[in-house]
């Protein structure tokens, strides 16, 4: 019963996803097996006789091809525009390798940081400890040090 309850909410939420404003499967013509690979290969070759609303209603009511996923996702997704040309996109592609390495670049040097810093506190700790002395205001130093962190990662972001 509850399984049955879970379904009916389920089908409820996703009625409110449909989207009435594309045109019905059947027009202009059927839909309802999805963007095929021709369809998409004839879009490639002339872009300007396919209508973005089209590939989407029929991406819409039918899916889209497992062979041909990979080229559309990203026109579906937005990270491409309908119509867009190769060179275009490879910019595209560019801009976004560079901004991901760039990122990288950053997390790798907080991390080295952290790092760093987690040694320091061990190595401090264990230093205490063999030494028989108290830790108390030694780590209560260094873990005001590590809250300064926070500003390097932005000094460093910022670099």
């Amino acid at each position: 019963l509850a399984y049955c309850r879970h379904l009916s909410t389920v089908r409820t939420h996703l009625s409110a996803l449909v989207n009435h404003s594309i045109v019905p499967p059947d027009r202009p013509c059927e839909a309802s097996g999805g963007l095929s690979k021709e369809v998409w290969s004839k879009y490639q070759k002339d872009c300007k006789n396919y209508k973005e609303l089209e590939l989407l209603r029929l991406v819409y009511y039918g899916g889209v091809q497992h062979e041909i996923r990979k080229e559309v996702w990203p026109f579906l997704l937005g990270h491409y525009k309908f119509a867009m040309s190769k060179k275009d996109m490879s910019q595209i592609d560019a801009k976004i390798n560079e901004r991901y390495q760039q990122v990288m670049r950053e997390w790798k040097a907080c991390e080295v940081i952290v790092k760093q810093r987690e040694k320091e506190m061990q190595s401090a700790i264990f230093a205490k400890l063999s030494s028989g002395s108290s830790i108390d205001s030694h780590v209560l130093r260094l873990a005001h040090r590590d809250s300064t962190l926070s500003n390097e990662v932005k000094r460093l972001s910022a670099i």
